[in-house]
């Protein structure tokens, strides 16, 4: 029986361009220089490098990650001799490659750089009027309230820009504008989070930063803490999470407002092991939006469409 390195394969093969030889497409409007989001049909893959091992995850299966092998076994059903063969193959020259333009052929390594974040974040400058986030209906009050004040800046080209935070510091920056939405080169993926006042009382978790901005405009709740994750929660946002309720000595309420779709479904399973943790004896509730498929900026929007209020850009 023919013995295959399969540590070879995860590190030689590179697994952008293995995937689109599977029909994956990249989501370059989702894509950094170190995550690569890859999608086929319904199927949404990131694509990255931990030194020289390429790895993924799907977006909407916490149970589907891993090397090139496990892409391939999901993906293939075949055996893991077939899947040696096959990838020999691919090393050995016997496959046909797909056309250059539809995979990346250099990925960075992720690494968190501080100073690099630190040095970008002193360049921003704090949002009073912005146009992308006008669209999205987030008026130049909401922004400017003193829950959200210095909590959301915009760079050069004017991208709204969302801190995450470390230890009281700046570890990395979210960019979001009509055609971008990612962290930039260096960040840590932590949380971003609204002020805290002494006599806060209740914790709002939310995916997306906007959508937490939304839900405030929407409800008005004037002892609440906002928190977003930026995204998929993570492990290490997890347990950042856990240890953020655990010294929230004051916290009574704890409301998870998750899109009203398979991923909101995920986000909450997550917090709500995180919240389990903790301790946490007080009230958790899940708030998701009426309609399936929307998330509380459609919400929003759909309220300030009613009252003829919404910018249109």
């Amino acid at each position: 029986m023919t013995q295959f390195d399969y540590s070879k394969f995860k590190t030689d093969i590179n697994l952008t361009q293995y995937a689109a030889h599977l029909g994956y497409e990249i989501d370059r409007k989702k894509s950094t220089r170190s995550s690569i989001a890859m999608r086929k049909d319904s199927d949404k893959v990131i694509i990255s490098k931990r030194g020289n091992l390429w790895v993924y995850f799907s977006v909407t299966d916490d149970d589907d990650n891993g090397t090139i092998i496990d892409f391939a076994q999901k993906r293939t059903h075949k055996s893991m001799g077939e899947i040696g063969r096959d990838l020999q193959n691919w090393i050995g020259g016997g496959v046909l490659l797909p056309d250059a333009k539809s995979y990346v052929r250099e990925v960075a390594p992720q690494e968190y750089d501080p100073a690099r974040i630190g040095g970008i974040f002193k360049s921003l400058k704090p949002v009073h009027k912005h146009r992308y986030l006008a669209s999205r209906g987030l008026t130049d009050a909401l922004l400017t309230d003193k829950r959200f004040v210095g909590r959301v800046f915009t760079d050069r080209y004017q991208n709204a820009a969302f801190p995450h935070f470390k230890g009281g510091q700046v570890c990395g920056l979210e960019l979001k504008n009509h055609d971008k939405a990612l962290f930039v080169r260096g960040s840590e993926k932590t949380l971003w989070r609204s002020y805290v006042f002494k006599d806060d009382n209740t914790l709002i978790l939310a995916e997306a930063v906007i959508d937490a901005l939304s839900y405030h405009a929407l409800y008005h709740r004037e002892k609440a803490v906002y928190a977003a994750t930026g995204g998929g929660l993570s492990p290490e946002q997890g347990e950042i999470i856990t240890a953020f309720i655990c010294d929230f000595e004051a916290l009574e309420h704890i409301i998870i407002i998750p899109d009203h779709d398979q991923g909101g479904e995920k986000f909450e399973k997550r917090i709500r092991e995180a919240i389990e943790l903790s301790s946490f004896n007080g009230l958790c509730e899940t708030h998701r939006p009426c309609l399936e498929g929307q998330d509380w900026n459609d919400v929003y929007k759909d309220t300030l469409e009613k009252t003829g209020k919404i910018m249109h850009i």
